[in-house]
C-alpha cells in the first residue's frame, strides 16, 4: 500500500494534467522510462506482479548489468525468461510477432548495453517486453485508483485512441476499465494541443525561419445513416501540412535572395539579360570530386563507391554470417562521409488540414496560401493583417515531384502578375528523397521483376522471391510496394552477398566448401577486409561489364553479367538509404548520378537546396 501511495503522488512524476497537456510532455513520455521507475520505486509490488505473470523481473535487472562466471554482461531478465520459456505456450509468442518491441527491450534492459539483443532471442525478448507493459498497466490502473490525477498511462492512451478513431464506445468501456481517461477529458486535451499547436505556428510562421512541407490524403466519409439515395462523393481529398524551423545557423540575410533568384529564373519573362547557360547531367560528375592516391597501384585502386561496397561486404559477413565473425562487428569503421549534416534535433509541428485538393495547379496554390497563412505570413498588400514582408525573401516548400511541377506550372501562369506575392516568388521547391527512394526501388522492379523473361533465369531476383517469401510470389510480379520491395533488396542482397563470399573463398581454397569452414580457419579482420575489397571489385558491375558484352556470345557468361548488375543496383540503393539515414547530403548527390540514367530507362524521367533537404526530428544518428 506504501509503494503505491508513493508511485501515486504528485512527487513521483507521473500526475498528467490532460486539460493543460503540451506537445513536450506527450514526446517526454516513455513507457520503457515508467517501468523502470515503477521497478525501483516499488520493488515488492513489481516482483509480485512479475512472479504472477511469470517472470522474475527484479528491478536490479533492469537497471544493472549483470557479469555471468565468464564475465559477459548479461541480464538477469534472461534467467526470468529461461524458467518461463517452458511454461509458456511458445505459439503465443509467434503471434506477438508483428509488434516492434525491440526498442522497449533495450530501453528496459539497459540504455548503455548493446549486447542485449544478442544475449536473448528474439522470442524472449518479446516476452520479457510483454511481460513488463502488462505490469505497468496493472500499477498505472492501481495507480489512478489511489489517486485520479496519477493518470499519465490513461492520459497518453485516451489521446492515441482519439488520434485512431477509436469508436466512443470503446473509449468509454476502457475508461471505466481504468486503462483511458474520458472521451470529455480527451476532447479537453485536443483543445490543449490544437491551441499550442496554432501558438507555435504563428511564432514559427513570423519568424521567417521556416520551413514548410505538405502532401495529399484522402478520407473516405461514410455515412452512418442510411440515406434513400446512396451517394458516390464519399471519398475527400485533403491537404495535409508540416512546418519546421531552419537549423545550422540559417539568418533571414541567408534568404533574402528572392529578388536575384527571380532575375534569373526562365519562368521570368523579364530575364532574358539574366539567364545562365543551361547545364546537363554530366554537369554533376565535377560535385565533391574524389582525388586518387597516385602512388596506390591501379589494380588497387577503389573509388568512393567501391570503399562503400566493400563496406557492405564485410558488414554482411560479421552481422549475418557464422557466429565467429561477430566479434569483429566492433572493429568495422564506419564508411567514410562527403558533407554530412551536424547532427540537430529538428522539432514538427503539424498544421491543420486543408479541405484543398493538391492534384491541381489551383489546389496548390491554395495550399501555400494557406500553409502560409496559418503560420501568420499573408500578401504584405493587405495592411490590416499583422504580417512581416516576405517579399524579398525566399520560403523552401517540401513535396513530392507532382507537388514541384504543379508550383513550377503556377509560378508560369503567375509570371506576368505584379507583384512578387502574386507571382509567387518566394516560393522554392524542394524535392522529397523519400519519393526518390520508391523511385529507384520501382526502377528495380522494373528491371528485374515485372518483364516476364526477366523470371526465368534461375538466378534471377524471381527465384529469390520464392525462397524468401513463397506465398507472395504473385504480390511481387504485380504490385509489390515499396515496403515488400525495400526488405526484398535488403533481405536478397544480404544473401547474394554471403554467397559471394562463399564462392570467393572456395575458389581461393577447395577445403571451404562452406562459410562455416572457413570461420574454422579463424582469419583476421585484416584478411577479411582485403577479401571484401575484392568482392567489390569481381561481383559488382564496373567499368569492364561493357567489355564482357563485347565477347562473342560463346565466351560470355550472361548469368554472371547479370548476377552482377543485380549487385551494382542493391548496392546502389544501399548506398542511398545509407547515406539518407546518416545524414550524408554530399553522399546522397553522388549517388543520384548513377540512378539518372537507370530511372530514365525505366521511365522515370522526371527524376533525371543541400543541409534542409533532410530533417531529423528524433535528433538521432541514423533517423534523418
Amino acid at each position: 500500500m506504501d509503494e503505491i501511495k508513493h508511485l501515486s503522488s504528485e512527487e513521483a512524476g507521473w500526475h498528467f494534467g490532460a486539460l493543460h497537456v503540451t506537445t513536450k510532455q506527450l514526446e517526454a513520455f516513455s513507457v520503457d522510462d515508467m517501468a523502470i521507475d515503477m521497478a525501483s520505486c516499488a520493488p515488492a509490488l513489481w516482483d509480485l506482479l512479475g512472479f504472477l505473470l511469470g517472470a522474475d523481473c527484479h528491478p536490479a535487472m533492469l537497471e544493472n548489468n549483470l557479469e555471468d562466471a565468464d564475465g559477459d554482461t548479461m541480464m538477469g531478465g534472461e534467467l526470468a525468461v529461461n524458467s518461463m520459456s517452458t511454461a509458456v505456450d511458445d505459439s503465443y509468442w509467434d503471434t506477438v510477432d508483428a509488434i516492434d518491441l525491440e526498442g522497449f527491450v533495450e530501453g528496459l534492459t539497459s540504455a548503455s548495453s548493446g549486447t542485449v539483443a544478442l544475449e536473448l532471442d528474439k522470442r524472449q525478448s518479446r516476452c520479457t517486453a510483454i511481460i513488463a507493459i502488462k505490469c505497468v498497466v496493472i500499477l498505472s490502473i492501481l495507480m489512478q485508483g489511489m489517486n485520479q490525477k496519477s493518470n499519465a498511462l490513461q492520459s497518453i492512451l485516451g489521446i492515441f485512441l482519439q488520434s485512431v478513431h477509436a469508436p466512443q464506445k470503446v473509449i468509454d468501456t476502457l475508461s471505466r476499465i481504468g486503462i483511458s481517461i474520458s472521451c470529455n477529458t480527451i476532447n479537453a486535451a485536443i483543445r490543449s494541443l490544437s491551441a499550442e499547436s496554432q501558438n507555435t505556428l504563428h511564432a514559427l510562421g513570423q519568424s521567417m525561419l521556416a520551413c514548410y512541407a505538405y502532401d495529399n490524403f484522402d478520407v473516405d466519409l461514410k455515412s452512418q445513416v442510411p440515406l434513400a439515395k446512396k451517394s458516390n462523393d464519399t471519398l475527400k481529398h485533403l491537404t495535409s501540412g508540416l512546418l519546421f524551423p531552419l537549423q545550422h545557423g540559417i539568418t533571414l540575410n541567408d534568404l533574402k535572395y528572392s529578388e536575384a533568384l527571380w532575375r534569373q529564373s526562365m519562368l521570368n519573362p523579364d530575364a532574358d539579360s539574366f539567364l545562365l547557360p543551361k547545364r546537363s547531367w554530366k554537369d554533376l560528375l565535377s560535385i565533391h570530386p574524389e582525388v586518387m592516391p597516385q602512388s596506390t597501384p591501379m589494380g588497387l585502386l577503389l573509388s568512393r563507391h567501391d570503399r562503400f561496397n566493400a563496406w557492405v561486404f564485410l558488414s554482411d559477413l560479421c552481422n549475418h554470417g557464422p557466429v565467429y565473425f561477430r566479434r569483429f562487428q566492433s572493429m568495422i569503421p564506419d564508411p567514410e562521409s562527403i558533407d554530412k549534416i551536424p547532427l540537430v534535433q529538428t522539432p514538427l509541428t503539424a498544421a491543420r488540414a486543408m479541405d484543398i485538393n493538391n492534384s491541381t495547379v489551383t489546389g496548390n496554390i491554395q495550399a501555400v496560401v494557406s500553409l502560409l497563412a496559418q503560420g501568420g505570413v499573408h500578401d504584405p498588400a493587405d495592411t490590416n493583417l499583422n504580417s512581416p514582408d516576405i517579399s524579398q525573401h525566399v520560403v523552401l516548400f517540401h513535396g513530392d515531384l507532382g507537388t514541384g511541377e504543379r508550383l513550377q506550372a503556377a509560378q508560369l501562369q503567375r509570371s506576368i502578375e505584379a507583384t512578387p506575392w502574386n507571382h509567387l516568388q518566394h516560393v522554392i521547391f524542394i524535392p522529397s528523397l523519400f519519393h526518390l527512394k520508391m523511385a529507384c526501388i520501382d526502377a528495380i522492379w522494373r528491371l528485374f521483376l515485372q518483364p516476364l523473361t526477366a523470371r526465368e533465369d534461375e538466378t534471377s531476383l524471381m527465384r529469390d522471391v520464392t525462397h524468401l517469401r513463397p506465398k507472395e510470389t504473385g504480390i511481387y510480379c504485380s504490385k509489390p510496394g515499396f515496403r515488400r520491395m525495400h526488405q526484398l533488396v535488403g533481405h536478397a542482397g544480404i544473401c547474394r552477398r554471403l554467397d559471394c563470399w562463399r564462392v570467393y573463398v572456395k575458389s581461393k581454397n577447395p577445403n571451404y566448401m562452406s562459410l562455416d569452414a572457413f570461420a574454422a580457419s579463424e582469419p583476421t579482420i585484416n584478411i577479411l577486409q582485403d577479401i571484401a575489397n575484392e568482392l567489390a571489385k569481381l561481383y559488382v558491375a564496373g567499368h569492364d561489364l561493357y567489355q564482357m558484352r563485347c565477347q562473342p556470345h560463346e565466351r560470355r557468361d550472361v548469368q554472371y553479367e547479370n548476377a552482377l548488375i543485380l549487385n551494382e543496383y542493391f548496392l546502389l540503393y544501399e548506398e542511398l538509404s545509407y547515406a539518407m539515414n546518416h545524414g550524408d547530403i554530399g553522399c546522397i548527390e553522388t549517388c543520384i548520378i548513377p540512378w539518372i540514367p537507370i530511372l530514365k530507362a525505366t521511365g522515370k524521367h522526371k527524376w533525371a537546396v543541400r543541409y534542409h533537404i533532410l530533417v531529423n526530428p528524433s535528433s538521432k544518428e541514423t533517423k534523418w
